[in-house]
């Protein structure tokens, strides 16, 4: 479920490492429930450290970082679970709605939500406030006019009765300018020994022969932390910037990161080909070269041996639709 949260977020990758820091909540509903799927998650994360928790199986809102729990009392959570309560009812109706709209009966439907603030490494600050319907966007909040901006017809019904509601959208730029901003600040210095953990990226290069005679080289990154990092393939210690496929970064599940890297060449043009990662966790960057083979070849800075990621790690969170 965490992965499919992530993929509300659109992500590009380059060489440079930014130091923004944010707080994200991010929202999902389903229209089609089953055992371990609730009808409604909530999760937030202070940058990439997942810290809260609500569903609608469990009705609680929960801890997920040591580090909030030992930092806030009994009225937090008490707080945050009447919040989810009132999310649960709203993005059920909101579902419903939505499944009229568009004219659907039934099926497995999904509505999500993406909302929170950060400060940028330049001290300015921004927010973000979108939802999006069976994954496609539905409707944002402009940060610079403070309206709603539908991004199909089926939202243009929700854009005009949001920006008519005058008090709601003087709330949404009080909240991004100053409440989140606040909030950020506090769980900053909560967590700010977590925030400061590294975990040092492991990486694995393949190459496999396609049906049109060419050779797909694959670089599998993982078992980082922070999340941020820049990953691109080399020919003969020249960038191939452009010509490197890069797939989104996704959690591990354990509180890591991965993602995959592919390069596409013709064998008969010769060369050394090697992934370059570069990640705040290592010195340096790491640069790990394909011996053309098609066994893969796992490096971990510092030692001859495969990395594995360990088994687990451990507000406004929960408004309505």
């Amino acid at each position: 479920m965490c992965i499919l949260l992530y993929l509300v977020l659109g992500y590009s990758l380059g060489l440079l490492l930014y130091t923004t820091h944010s707080l994200r909540y991010f929202h999902t509903a389903v229209s089609d429930p089953e055992p371990g799927l609730p009808a409604y998650v909530s999760v937030g994360y202070l940058d990439d450290n997942l810290f809260v928790e609500c569903d609608s199986d469990s009705g609680r809102y929960k801890p997920r970082a040591q580090w909030i729990k030992d930092n806030v009392g009994a009225d937090y959570w008490e707080r945050g679970t009447k919040r989810g309560i009132a999310q649960v009812q709203a993005f059920g109706i909101g579902m419903r709605i939505l499944m009229e709209r568009y004219n659907q009966t039934g099926g497995f439907h999904t509505l999500q939500r993406r909302s929170g603030c950060e400060i940028r490494e330049d001290g300015s600050i921004g927010g973000s406030r979108q939802l999006a319907y069976d994954g496609d966007d539905f409707i944002s909040f402009d940060m610079n006019t403070y309206t709603w901006v539908a991004a199909v017809k089926e939202a243009e019904i929700t854009q005009r009765r949001w920006n008519e509601d005058t008090a709601d959208l003087q709330y949404r730029k009080q909240y991004t300018e100053k409440g989140c901003i606040e909030w950020l600040r506090k769980y900053q210095q909560y967590g700010k020994e977590a925030l400061q953990g590294r975990e040092p990226a492991a990486v694995e290069v393949l190459g496999k022969a396609t049906p049109d005679g060419l050779t797909r080289l694959s670089c599998r990154v993982y078992g980082f932390y922070p999340r941020d990092i820049a990953v691109t393939w080399m020919k003969n210690g020249e960038m191939r910037e452009q010509e490197t496929q890069r797939g989104d970064i996704l959690p591990s599940g354990d509180g890591t990161y991965q993602i995959q890297a592919t390069l596409e060449i013709d064998p008969k043009e010769g060369g050394r080909y090697s992934c370059l990662v570069d990640h705040n966790s290592l010195t340096k960057p790491l640069n790990v070269f394909w011996d053309g083979a098609d066994i893969p070849r796992h490096t971990a800075p510092g030692a001859a041996r495969l990395f594995s990621p360990g088994t687990d790690r451990g507000t406004d969170a929960c408004g309505a639709f």
